[in-house]
């Protein structure tokens, strides 16, 4: 009897890229996934980032299909992206990884994060035409505006969720009677909306 091993590399090459992960892969690390990020940062020359790159089921994303994490080389993804197709998997990690690749590229330099840099790492991992946002019928929520900043001078109105922790100037206002600068008297004026 003789037993054949190949290779990592054959095995690789091998390995069907439309294949379902598996259901067990819904929540924390996916050792499989990683490892495909992995040899692919390792491909472009970044070997630091490919051996902190670690790849994670997140079951508390709702409306997120994923999310990368720099310098901390993390990517999650929504396990609800299973029952769509292993191929919707492969096109948010590799979007996801284009954002690692893209910040690792440009050092300390501060980039858009759906920038020239962010494109070009798509078009390097093959998803060229990537959008910035996704498509999939993944449910969202509406957040209830519960705050109104209004301006004294122009009374625009500006809803928000949150509270605002600092006194904020209209910008209009301020740009067009002050040279852009904040000025007391174009103080946003808070009220609660019912």
């Amino acid at each position: 009897m003789e037993f054949c091993f190949p290779s990592s590399q054959e095995s690789l090459a091998r390995e069907d890229a439309s294949a379902q992960p598996e259901a067990r892969t819904k929540s924390g690390v996916d050792n499989d996934l990683t490892r495909q990020c992995s040899l692919l940062i390792q491909k472009w020359g970044y070997e630091k980032l490919a051996g902190i790159i670690v790849v994670a089921w997140n079951a508390r994303m709702r409306s997120t299909a994923g999310r990368a994490f720099w310098p901390d080389g993390r990517i999650e993804l929504n396990p609800k992206l299973i029952d769509f197709s292993a191929e919707e998997v492969r096109n948010t990690m590799l979007h996801e990884l284009a954002h690692l690749l893209a910040y690792a590229r440009a050092g300390r330099k501060r980039i858009k994060a759906h920038g020239m840099e962010w494109r070009q790492a798509c078009c390097d991992l093959g998803i060229p035409n990537e959008r910035a946002t996704h498509h999939l019928p993944l449910p969202s929520r509406e957040m209830a505006r519960q705050w109104r900043y209004t301006c004294p001078v122009c009374q625009e109105a500006f809803d928000r969720v949150r509270k605002m922790k600092r006194y904020a100037g209209c910008y209009r206002c301020c740009k067009q009677h002050n040279g852009g600068y904040y000025h007391k008297k174009f103080r946003l004026v808070e009220s609660r909306i019912c």
